[in-house]
Parts: structure tokens; C-alpha cells; sequence
């Protein structure tokens, strides 16, 4: 395929452009004293012209190594792509395109540049990218920088060192489909209930929430039942509202592991799918809140590195809800290469408690000093009621962050993992990172965190087109020791 135009359905996709030129020149045109009319149409002439030039120079190659992209209308720029750097590429299909068998890509690579290399063929046919995987296929176990022989002499050596059990199980095909049940569970346990409702008082300046009040006073009364009544009623809507949103993002969610391919599709009205190599995942993490420490069930998710910023191409859900009871089993039919044991574990020390506690609760010394200066007034009680909501809450985060820290290896070698979990307002984070993929680590300790035998693990970890950092903190100053100089080797 040489210098191949994007879908003519890529210009309908401009016509937001015009709506935006079209409130540009009525936004402009009284400070400059001109008709907004005369304006507009000229605004929305430049803007129709621009787009057909920017279509126009739009092209794409798709070459035996490379795909190459030229775009440009005053400054023209060339982006060369080799099939070895590309990390995933994401299709995603609104449904208004389907009947056109039209998708749009977007191709992750292994660059650090950002989003100004970023591939994005916004409307091309769905073959387009069934060629594109296959070519990354390929050659995703190459490395664009070294030649043939160098590439291919260790992929024989790690296989010929691998037992005949492991690469039969590599070939194995794995597949996980998310029920209703999953989703609304996942929605529960999320808590996207009170973000729901949070993001719709907050975008309605309030008035959602001043009609409800007026409803309820008008409907119920004001005693206390019909107060408590109200209140699930709204909390019930809102979990329907989040059920539904959540089933438009997860519909027919599907995970399939083949060989060492991992590809998940999922959503309803624009369907997103994104295959890559299992090589190209920086990190395995587990999340658990507290709802889910109840119910015995987490979310699986994978860090990748890419040079996309947009959390689907840097970290992705790939299992929504998975139960205790299957978690080893679902580990190792899609991570198989993950060592779920550690051969050492150091946990956060007790005094932890009182430290994770004081880093923020000194903030309510001011309270009293505000009391102090004006005296028992409407503000000084509202501050008291936020200072002890304030500590009750940070008390009991302190104890979770406490119960939940903790660090440990799989073993001793460069090939062995690093399991880091930690936990922030109340949810539980597990990250697995193998050695090869951790960039950097600190090894953090103060005259006086040695004194009482403590100190800090910190690591950073590719992430999309930056970084993710994950920390322990308050472990045992020999336990940290051990692990850093395991880094070190």
C-alpha cells in the first residue's frame, strides 16, 4: 500500500470543526465591531478548505518494514514507523461506521516523544488493520536497531531452556467473557455511584440537586423516614445510571490469550479492541478496594509502555472482576510467566500507624487555632465536624495503608519479580514487575528512619509515554536493604 488516503468519512468526522468556527466568529465579533454573519461564513469557509488540504496530505504507506505517514499542508512532515518499535495497535469502530466496514487505528509505539509521533488513521478501512497486525506480528520480536542474526540467536536459546509443558501452555488458547453479573458488580464495587452523582451536581452548577430538594419537599415532607426513603431512592438511580454507563464501556467484554498474543474488545457503541504481545507489558497490577476485600474480588489491569498518554493505550483493564477463589488459576492462564510465590516478604512496621497518621492529621492543628482567634462561631463548629470526620477517616486509611504495605520477591535473580503493594484511600494496589522493566529505584532513609529501623522503597516504572511510580513505606530497614541490593545486581 503506497501513499494511501484516509475514508472520505474522515470529513464528516471534521464537521465539528465547523461548529467550532461557527462559535469562534459569534464569540469575536462584537470586541472587533464586525458582523458575526460575514464572519461565521468566512470562518466556516476557511475551516472546509483547510480540511479537505489537511485530508488531502494525509497519506499512509504500508511497507514490508515500516508504515510511513505524511502529513502537512504548509509544513510537511514525515514519520517513518518500523513494525519492530510498535508496542499495540488499538482499532476502535463507532457504530454509526460499521455498515461502511470502517475503524479507526491507533498505533502505540515504543518512542518517548509523546503525542507528536503518535500514528492516529482516524477512518480507514477494517483490512487496514488486519494487514497492520499482521505485519506487527512479524516483527515484534525484533529489534529495530540490531540485525537479524542478533535478534534471532536468544529467542532459540530461550526456548530451547524452557521445559516442554511451559511451551505447550504458551500455545494454549484462554479466553474470558465478562456476564452482567461481573458488570454490576464491578460497578458497585467501584464506586462510581457517588462519582455519578458527584460529576451531575456538580456539571448542573447544583440545579439537579435543588430540584431534587424541592421534589422531595414537595412529595415526601421532611420527617426523618421520608428523608431515608429519598435518599436510597437517589442512590438507587444513581447505581442505574452507573450500571448503565458501565454496560456501554464493558458490553460483551472479551479477553483472549493466545500463545503470547493477550487481545480484549470491548463497548457498545464504539467497540475497542487492542492486541499486543505479552513481552510488551511493563507490569501486572491487582486493585482491591474495600468493598472488594469483602465481597473476595479484584481488578486485574496491565501497565504498558507506549507513546500514547491516554490511560486505554498506558494502562488497560483486562480482567474487570475477578473472584479470590480463581485468582491463581485466571494468573496463571494469563500471566504464566508471573511467579505467584515470594521467597521473601517484608511488611509495613506497626509504628506505621501513628506515621501514616501523623504525615496528615497535623493539618488539624489549625483548627484550633482558627477557634482560638474567632471565637465559636458558624465556622469554627463546621470546622470541627470536618476535623473529626478528617481524623476518623485518616485513622482509619493509616490502618489500611498499614495492613496492606508490603514487599517481597519471587527470587534472587534478574528473571525473578518484585511484588509491591500499597494502598491510598482505602483501595489496595499490587503491582508484579520484573527486574528488566523496573527504571529506576530510591532507597530512602533519614537520621532519624534508620534510628528506628526504618525505610522507604520507591520504583518507577514505564507508563505510557511517562512514568508510574510505586512505593513502600515504613518497612524494615534490613527487608528495604535486601531488596535494593537485589536491584543493584
Amino acid at each position: 500500500m503506497q501513499d494511501k488516503h484516509l475514508s472520505p468519512l474522515n470529513l464528516v468526522n471534521r464537521l465539528q470543526d465547523i461548529l467550532i468556527a461557527i462559535f469562534l466568529a459569534s464569540f469575536i465579533s462584537d470586541p472587533l465591531h464586525i458582523d458575526s454573519f460575514k464572519l461565521g461564513i468566512i470562518f466556516v469557509i476557511i475551516t472546509i478548505v483547510w480540511d479537505i488540504l489537511s485530508y488531502l496530505c494525509f497519506t499512509y504507506s504500508i511497507e514490508d518494514k515500516q508504515i510511513v505517514i505524511k502529513k502537512g499542508v504548509i509544513f510537511k512532515k514525515v514519520i517513518h514507523v518500523p513494525f519492530a518499535r510498535i508496542q499495540s495497535i488499538e482499532h476502535s469502530q463507532y457504530f454509526l461506521f460499521r455498515p461502511f466496514d470502517v475503524e479507526k487505528l491507533q498505533i502505540n509505539n515504543a518512542s518517548k516523544s509523546g503525542s507528536h509521533d503518535q500514528i492516529i488513521l482516524s477512518e480507514v478501512r477494517t483490512y487496514v488493520g488486519r494487514v497492520l497486525e499482521e505485519k506487527h506480528k512479524q516483527y515484534q520480536n525484533q529489534d529495530v536497531d540490531a540485525n537479524d542474526d542478533d535478534v534471532k540467536q536468544p529467542e532459540v536459546e530461550k526456548v530451547e531452556d524452557k521445559p516442554e509443558q511451559e511451551i505447550t501452555k504458551k500455545k494454549d488458547y484462554v479466553q474470558y467473557k465478562i456476564s452482567t453479573k461481573d458488570i454490576a458488580l464491578y460497578t458497585f464495587t467501584s464506586f462510581r455511584v457517588f462519582i455519578t452523582m458527584f460529576l451531575i451536581a456538580h456539571i448542573t452548577h447544583g440545579a439537579v440537586l435543588d430540584f431534587a430538594i424541592s421534589i422531595y419537599q414537595k412529595g415526601f415532607g421532611s420527617n426523618m423516614i421520608s428523608l431515608i426513603a429519598f435518599s436510597i431512592m437517589a442512590i438507587i438511580i444513581a447505581l442505574l445510571l452507573s450500571f448503565i454507563y458501565t454496560m456501554f464501556q464493558f458490553y460483551d467484554f472479551t479477553l483472549v490469550k493466545e500463545g503470547k498474543y493477550l487481545e480484549y474488545e470491548k463497548g457498545l457503541f464504539t467497540r475497542n479492541k487492542v492486541r499486543l504481545s505479552t513481552d510488551r507489558i511493563q507490569s501486572v497490577l491487582i486493585e482491591q478496594n474495600v468493598m472488594g476485600k469483602l465481597l473476595k474480588i479484584m481488578t486485574v489491569k496491565i501497565i504498558m509502555a507506549s507513546d500514547g498518554s491516554d490511560e486505554e493505550s498506558s494502562q488497560a483493564v483486562v480482567l474487570p472482576i475477578l473472584n479470590a477463589d480463581k485468582y491463581a488459576e485466571m494468573m496463571n492462564d494469563f500471566f504464566e510467566w508471573i511467579p505467584l510465590k515470594t521467597v521473601e516478604k517484608f511488611d509495613s512496621r506497626k509504628r506505621s500507624i501513628w506515621l501514616f497518621f501523623r504525615n496528615f492529621d497535623w493539618i488539624l492543628l489549625i483548627i484550633p487555632i482558627v477557634i482560638y482567634f474567632v471565637g465559636w462561631t458558624t465556622l469554627a463548629y463546621s470546622l470541627v465536624v470536618i476535623g473529626v470526620f478528617t481524623f476518623f477517616y485518616t485513622l482509619g486509611n493509616a490502618y489500611f495503608k498499614y495492613r496492606v504495605t508490603s514487599i517481597g520477591l519471587t527470587g534472587n535473580t534478574k528473571d525473578d519479580y518484585l511484588i509491591v503493594s500499597n494502598g491510598f484511600l482505602f483501595k489496595q494496589r499490587t503491582y508484579y514487575v520484573g527486574w528488566h522493566e523496573i527504571q529506576s529505584m530510591h532507597f530512602e532513609s533519614s537520621v532519624f528512619m534508620k534510628k528506628n529501623n526504618l525505610a522507604h522503597i520507591v520504583i518507577r516504572i514505564r507508563k505510557g509515554n511517562s512514568a508510574q511510580t510505586a512505593g513502600v513505606h515504613y518497612i524494615d530497614y534490613g527487608g528495604a536493604k535486601k531488596i535494593y541490593d537485589w536491584y543493584r545486581q
